[in-house]
């Protein structure tokens, strides 16, 4: 039996083999040139297969930076599943459809600017003598600024969310199109109150949208550097800027050792939910 594909097919592959050697060859010469060393002489790294790159992870801190932001980028991500289900609920389900373009069209109006001036914003919001400090103590809430509302966990967590919240909302909102409003009129037909159809019916249905949000905001969040750095304060610190660090004194293995470990945390998170909930069903065909 001929298995061959037409000519024509081939060549509509070739863009998917582009992309895919594009995405992943940089990859995997990252995680092949961790096990190298740092040779002086040359400036570079040569082919010396060894593990002295991954045990100086355990050194001067770096673990407890990579389980921060891994705590950090997975914090955010549940607070955006948090917001951004009801939200996409209500744009879907309770909005009409010019009010909810309308809607799509302000998520993505925050993207026009860059962020860098986003980030920037909050300090004009949390910081001493900014919008919210002024409200508390205009209000009698407070006598003097608060100052852990900038240059603190609060703060990252808050520019991270309000950064990637969109990131999660718009799976959620697609997983929830997918849904066939005939299973739903059904629940209610069978006397299924409003939180018993969401918990039995809706929030199942969306697992797909849910996991995709989630890995959407992690995944973005685990490689973010500005919220950190201009909401953090001095001595905040995440794995983009200690990579930015280690590649400043051309500690090349070093860093390519830290990114292989991030790149395999992720890459678990996307086999062990992909396996749990499905993510290719969010892009099947057909209602879920």
């Amino acid at each position: 039996m001929n298995r061959r594909l037409p000519p024509s097919l081939s060549l509509m592959a070739l863009p998917l083999l582009a992309i895919l050697a594009l995405g992943f060859l940089p990859l995997i010469v990252v995680v092949v040139w961790s096990f190298w060393t740092w040779d002086p002489a040359t400036y570079w790294i040569r082919p010396d297969f060894n593990l002295a790159a991954y045990g100086a992870i355990l050194e001067a801190g770096r673990w407890t930076v990579i389980v921060s932001t891994l705590a950090k980028a997975c914090l955010t991500a549940l607070i955006c599943l948090l917001i951004g289900w009801p939200t996409a609920y209500a744009v879907h389900f309770l909005a009409g459809r010019r009010l909810s373009l309308l809607l799509l069209a302000l998520m993505t109006i925050p993207f026009f600017t860059s962020y860098l001036i986003r980030s920037f914003s909050w300090r004009l919001v949390l910081g001493r003598t900014g919008v919210v400090n002024d409200l508390l103590i205009h209000l009698g809430l407070t006598d003097a600024p608060l100052d852990w509302l900038l240059f603190s966990n609060f703060a990252v967590i808050l520019g991270l969310v309000a950064s990637y919240l969109p990131f999660a909302t718009f799976p959620l909102l697609l997983s929830m199109r997918r849904v066939d409003p005939v299973v739903m009129v059904a629940a209610r037909d069978l006397g299924a109150g409003f939180w018993t159809m969401l918990r039995t019916i809706l929030v199942p249905l969306t697992f797909s949208g849910i996991f995709a949000g989630f890995l959407f905001v992690f995944v973005m969040v685990a490689g973010s550097s500005t919220e950190v750095q201009m909401l953090g304060g001095a001595g905040a610190s995440i794995v983009s800027v200690m990579i930015n660090d280690v590649m400043r004194v051309a500690n090349y293995p070093l860093a390519f050792a830290i990114s292989s470990v991030v790149l395999a945390v992720i890459f678990c998170v996307v086999l062990v939910g992909n396996a749990r909930f499905g993510l290719a069903r969010l892009f099947g065909e057909g209602t879920s």
